[in-house]
């Protein structure tokens, strides 16, 4: 699957450091974190468990990865998504944003353009909710290199 971001046309990774980013989220910063972290910030694409695994150079099981995410998801460092793929895709939280998704080739990219926050108000309103916390956006099509081969 590929990732393209139009936040930063080089790829979208993210200079951090681990230990102090684990701290100001609260959350200790042992080895297996760290690697998590790392793993997400070096990636340019939301990646799947296995995949930080295996970025993580198996300093951590599935299983761990699992319950490092929820942890990290809880404190704002990592948002989960799915893209009607049958599966989660993780990435480092880096501020709000949306994706496209090409039905032919899988590619991702990130998209800047949100929906007014009027029309949370609206949802909100109209579920009968106290809050709206936060929503998701993604929008599905063919991407302009899938066009030209078509």
């Amino acid at each position: 699957m590929a990732y393209d971001s139009g936040m930063n046309p080089k790829g979208r990774t993210h200079a951090v450091v681990p230990e102090s980013v684990l701290k100001e989220a609260g959350l200790r910063a042992t080895k297996q974190r760290i690697a998590l972290v790392r793993a997400l910030a070096a990636s340019s694409a939301p990646r799947s468990v296995e995949a930080l695994v295996e970025a993580g150079k198996r300093s951590f099981d599935t299983a761990t990865a699992y319950r490092m995410l929820d942890a990290f998801q809880e404190a704002g460092l990592a948002r989960r998504i799915e893209l009607a793929q049958g599966r989660a895709l993780y990435e480092y939280a880096n501020g709000h944003h949306h994706h496209a998704v090409c039905t032919v080739c899988g590619r991702i990219k990130d998209v800047e353009a949100c929906l007014p926050s009027s029309l949370d108000e609206r949802v909100r309103v109209s579920a009968g909710f106290a809050r709206i916390n936060d929503h998701a956006l993604e929008f599905f099509g063919i991407c302009a290199q899938c066009a030209k081969k078509q």
